[in-house]
Parts: structure tokens; C-alpha cells; sequence
């Protein structure tokens, strides 16, 4: 049953995704044709992304990457110091 559940979120969570590529798109004025062919395209990364998360090396790196994103958005939220006057 968890693995159910599972494959209904992750199902929704793709669906999700699309929509708002769709809606994005449409807003931005691209071309009914292109949205059209981008979406089997997106449809189809999305799934092998779901597949190779599913993965435990893929996963260890997708984990490493937040955890380096996380960091690099802490020393960029650092207080700055002044720099220093220069003497006369």
C-alpha cells in the first residue's frame, strides 16, 4: 500500500509540474506548437529524474548538491566587513 501511495504523489507531483510549465508558458507567449512538443520532452525527463532519485548514488548526490546550495546560501547571507581605512 506505501508503495501505492508512493506512485500516486509522485504521479500527481509530475502532473503538477506540467501544469504550471504549461501555465507559465502559454503566459509568456510561447507558441501553442512548442508547449505542445516541450511536454511529452519534460514528461519524459521528469520520469527518468523520478527513476534515478529512486536511486541510492543519485540520491547521495542530489543530497550533497542541496547541502553545498545550503551552505554557499549561508556565507552569502554573512554580514560583510567594512573594508579598512587607509592611514594618511
Amino acid at each position: 500500500m506505501n508503495n501505492l501511495k508512493k506512485s500516486h504523489q509522485d504521479a500527481a507531483l509530475k502532473g503538477a509540474v506540467l501544469g504550471v510549465l504549461t501555465y507559465v508558458a502559454l503566459k509568456a507567449n510561447v507558441s501553442t506548437e512548442l508547449v505542445a512538443l516541450a511536454l511529452p520532452v519534460v514528461a519524459a525527463g521528469l520520469s527518468f529524474l523520478s527513476a534515478k532519485i529512486g536511486d541510492k548514488n543519485t540520491a547521495l548526490l542530489v543530497k550533497l548538491a542541496v547541502a553545498a546550495v545550503e551552505q554557499d546560501k549561508k556565507k552569502s547571507e554573512a554580514p560583510k566587513k567594512a573594508p579598512a581605512k587607509k592611514k594618511k
